[in-house]
């Protein structure tokens, strides 16, 4: 397993900081997220515009860095939900040769949802990116989770382990999510919380790491663990 962090709630922070923050503090690894809301990273001059792609990508390997995941707030069961922000994440994914991009689905209308993964996962293919579906929303429900992956069962979709919404929404240990998941798990989100939703430092808080970490090992996950932490 590879330890990221998740740029989430720290975009006061520069691209050029974060990197060397990522450095000094020994990861492997920087998660952008939502690279398609700030024009400071995906426009002109920013580190992830088609411009200034293979210079960023110079920049991490000289630091000994990857990008693992590009994460969104991009919610899949909106029904106008603007899919060309979704295929400008997807893309630059390709351009940059990150494997994985993360989408989310909050609202209980799995057609909705369904339909625009049918709209991306084609472009997902021929760009030969992977969409991970977060389990939040909805989908913090593992068991549904898993119908929607063996419903498609393709290269282009798999899950994303967020390891906060499963225990806290649904109750359900480590062990469940890690059966109803398996192999589709292919990045983990990794934060701490109390038992009244406040969140904690990790290690501090009442969810199972532990229990978690196992559960990992017992599919022998190699990924990336994305830290996450919102300053305020």
């Amino acid at each position: 397993m590879n330890l990221s962090f998740s740029t989430r709630g720290w975009n006061s922070l520069s691209w050029e900081e974060q990197v060397r923050d990522a450095e000094d503090m020994g990861f492997l690894g920087i998660e952008p997220h939502n690279i398609q809301d700030y024009p400071s990273l995906s426009g002109k001059g920013g580190a992830f515009h088609p411009f200034m792609q293979n210079e960023t990508m110079r920049a991490l390997r000289k630091s000994g860095l990857t990008i693992p995941c590009f994460d969104t707030y991009i919610d899949l069961s909106f029904e106008n939900e603007p899919l060309d922000k979704a295929l400008l994440v997807i893309k630059t994914a390709a351009a940059m040769k990150v494997p994985y991009v993360a989408f989310c689905s909050l609202r209980d209308r799995e057609n909705v949802v369904r339909n625009n993964l049918n709209k991306l996962l084609e472009t997902a293919a021929e760009e030969n990116v992977c969409i991970l579906i977060k389990t939040v929303g909805i989908y913090a429900d593992t068991n549904r989770l898993r119908k929607l992956m063996d419903d498609y069962a393709c290269d282009e979709l798999a899950a994303l382990w967020d390891m906060h919404h499963p225990v806290r929404d649904f109750s359900e240990t480590p062990d469940q999510t890690i059966r109803n998941l398996g192999g589709y798990v292919r990045h983990v989100h990794l934060r701490d919380s109390n038992d009244d939703l406040s969140y904690n430092l990790i290690g501090e808080g009442t969810l199972p790491v532990l229990e978690m970490m196992n559960a990992l090992s017992s599919i022998d996950y190699n990924g990336y663990i994305s830290l996450e932490w919102k300053p305020e």
